[in-house]
């Protein structure tokens, strides 16, 4: 019997904020065979911009990946007074493991001319981006060259909440919150767009079963892995009562790697500017065909099931 071929891995783009869930999905990301990360591009979001590019290559680094290239982008929102998170993070942005300086420097070139330079040289809608952080790079790619959403074929993002509407205030989640005219501007450039959001990050959480399970898989990323969750649920339980950690970003990499643990809905989401109390509010208005689409279900025991098998994979 002759072998199928294997399917290529799907080329991608990412522009994160680490972050402990960014760097979890760093390594997610990585691993997986399936996918081909082809370039980070770093944003202030949870620690300022220094921080959040050092962090990527240096999970690069740990990971033995210290070819993808890491850019600097934006280093505070486009209006907003910049907001971090270093309560929820640690003041290097990735708590429970060794900090170091990365041996390989900064890619050359700014993270948003990167985006344009990119999708600029790409087919139409054959590129895939996830923005796990504020969307300040993507949006001023947007402004200076809107062309570029055409490059676009899928956006994963990790934003905003329905159900749960906010883990910053009330109404607004972090991601928005630190830069709601950006994601405003995302949201409006009509590009299929899948979006992770507290409504369904809150349902799959580093329970202590599934962070014991990590720990006793055998290899120098599991052990990493368990170190970066378990700090992960260190902070989040000292703010939430107790609660351990949502796997907030790395969502946006399990949903390409298996799409099928996911439920979704067709929609299209805006976002609140104005002033107020429900600054940075994500609202989602039911669609029949998007442009976006809203996961509202994930299988929590599939998801860690994903994250094994990696490990396993790379022990």
């Amino acid at each position: 019997m002759t072998a199928l071929p294997k399917s290529a891995p799907l080329p991608l783009i990412i522009d994160c904020d680490p972050g402990i869930d960014d760097a979890v999905m760093l390594m997610i990301a990585l691993m997986s065979p399936k996918l081909d990360v082809q370039a980070i591009t770093a944003v202030a979001g949870n620690v300022p911009l220094r921080l959040t590019s050092r962090n990527a290559r240096m999970i690069c680094e740990r990971m033995g990946r210290p070819d993808v290239p890491v850019h600097a982008g934006c280093p505070r929102p486009m209006l907003r007074k910049p907001v971090t998170a270093e309560d929820f993070h640690g003041m290097s942005g990735i708590e429970g493991i060794e900090i170091f300086e990365p041996k390989a420097p900064l890619a050359p070139g700014h993270g948003v001319s990167e985006l344009i330079a990119r999708l600029s040289a790409a087919r139409p809608a054959s590129q895939t981006v996830i923005l796990s952080g504020p969307m300040t790079n993507l949006a001023a790619a947007l402004v200076m060259a809107p062309e570029i959403a055409n490059s676009i074929g899928h956006l994963v993002v990790m934003a905003g909440g329905d159900r749960i509407s906010g883990n910053v205030t009330p109404f607004a989640e972090f991601n928005v919150f630190a830069d709601p005219h950006a994601a405003a501007i995302v949201f409006d450039a009509n590009i299929r767009t899948t979006v992770l959001s507290l409504d369904v990050t809150h349902t799959v959480r580093a329970e202590a079963p599934r962070l014991d399970s990590l720990g006793k898989l055998p290899g120098t990323d599991a052990r990493m892995m368990a170190d970066l969750l378990a700090a992960g649920n260190k902070l989040e339980a000292r703010w939430k009562n107790g609660q351990m950690a949502p796997m907030h970003d790395p969502s946006t990499v399990v949903y390409l790697i298996a799409p099928e643990i996911f439920q979704t809905r067709p929609c299209r989401v805006s976002v609140v500017t104005r002033p107020g109390d429900q600054f940075g509010r994500t609202k989602v208005k039911d669609t029949r065909s998007g442009p976006h689409s809203w996961v509202t279900a994930a299988d929590a025991d599939a998801f860690f099931a994903v994250i094994e098998t990696l490990l396993k994979a790379r022990a």
